[in-house]
């Protein structure tokens, strides 16, 4: 588990409109990263909270496509 897994799933994950329409099944972090881990990504719940944490600080969404407004109907506590 990792880190660089959870950077390595959200870069693919904004490119994959594919990759995007499999995680809408998650309806909580397990589930989330179940799919993730059946897709080749290895990474815990806390790992991606931190890497999309990290990712988003002064980040304005200005759209609602892509894997940013997903990332926040999921619940993550």
């Amino acid at each position: 588990m990792s880190r660089e897994s959870a950077d390595l799933f959200l870069e693919a994950a904004t490119q994959d409109a594919i990759l995007r329409d499999k995680l809408k099944a998650a309806g909580n972090p397990d589930e989330f990263v179940k799919i993730a881990e059946a897709l080749g990504y290895s990474f815990t719940t806390q790992e991606l909270k931190s890497v999309v944490r990290e990712n988003s600080e002064q980040v304005t969404v200005r759209r609602k496509t892509g894997i940013w407004p997903w990332l926040r109907q999921v619940t993550w506590i």
